[in-house]
């Protein structure tokens, strides 16, 4: 027993020889980079101000006058909104740069719409239509171009969703966290109270529609809201067949500030919008309708 004690005592003594040498040799390389850092004079760079909501391009060789002023108030991540834009030719023709904000419709200072600081804004019509866009002569927009309307569905990848208590329970629903989106909050929310199932579903909020997806194609969440609409084969929006909660919902749409709707800048405008159409990976943003096309006017 004796000699078993002494192995032990030992052996224990050994480890913490070893943590002790492991110590030393991490306070040794701490104080090592602390005097290099000091004897060189190096400083941490300072992180730059500036706005990193605001996206910006300066067309080259254009002459002095006004950027283009965009408000993104449906945070469309599937677009290449800069990309496009900054390389169009009408564009350049207009407009000395191109201005991108993309705000999530929490953060809108409604304020902006009212004194026109955007030339041009992509907004859901209840935002400029039914919202801000009924106190006339404060902010005046015109509807130019609009997607199609959609619809609300709630999908899984375990078969068609039911509104019961049985299917429901023990699932992950999540859901877009933003209260005044229709389809991704007010709708699925509203579908659960009449359902009688508000207390089932476990909920987890995400800040845009490409991590709610990410999630739910990672298998982190069984249920989600989604787009309703005529997605083709060609697209890359691949989603099971779904539990219908609502078939027709207005698209988003983009407006011009009025006072530039009747010049060439609305031409301009719509021609870079029919691009970025067109190099859309969904369907449903190739399906861009044009109001009042500048060759019929």
């Amino acid at each position: 027993m004796r000699s078993i004690a002494i192995t032990s005592v030992r052996r224990a003594l050994s480890h913490a020889r070893y943590y002790y040498l492991v110590f030393a040799a991490a306070f040794g390389l701490v104080l090592a980079l602390a005097w290099y850092v000091a004897g060189h004079g190096l400083q941490l760079k300072p992180l730059e101000v500036r706005d990193y909501g605001l996206r910006a391009c300066v067309f080259e060789g254009a002459a002095a006058g006004q950027p283009l002023r965009i408000l993104d108030a449906v945070y469309i991540e599937a677009l290449p909104l800069m990309d496009t834009l900054c390389a169009s030719a009408e564009l350049a023709q207009r407009f000395a740069a191109v201005e991108l904000r993309s705000v999530h419709r929490d953060h809108i200072d409604l304020r902006d719409l009212y004194d026109s600081t955007y030339q041009l804004v992509l907004a859901k019509p209840e935002l400029l239509e039914g919202g801000v866009g009924e106190h006339q002569g404060r902010a005046d927009y015109v509807q130019i171009a609009r997607y199609p309307d959609y619809g609300s569905q709630f999908i899984s990848l375990d078969g068609i969703p039911r509104l019961t208590r049985a299917w429901m329970s023990g699932k992950i629903l999540g859901l877009l966290d933003d209260p005044n989106s229709v389809s991704a909050y007010k709708i699925p929310k509203a579908a659960l109270r009449n359902s009688g199932l508000s207390d089932v579903p476990n909920i987890r909020y995400f800040r845009s529609y490409r991590q709610m997806y990410r999630a739910f194609f990672a298998g982190e969440v069984d249920v989600i809201p989604a787009l309703l609409s005529d997605e083709g084969t060609a697209s890359s929006l691949q989603l099971p067949e779904g539990l219908v909660l609502e078939e027709t919902l207005p698209g988003p749409a983009w407006y011009l500030e009025r006072a530039a709707a009747d010049g060439p800048a609305r031409c301009a405008v719509q021609a870079a919008l029919v691009t970025l159409a067109a190099g859309s990976p969904l369907d449903f943003f190739r399906q861009l309708s044009i109001v009042e096309p500048c060759d019929d006017r």
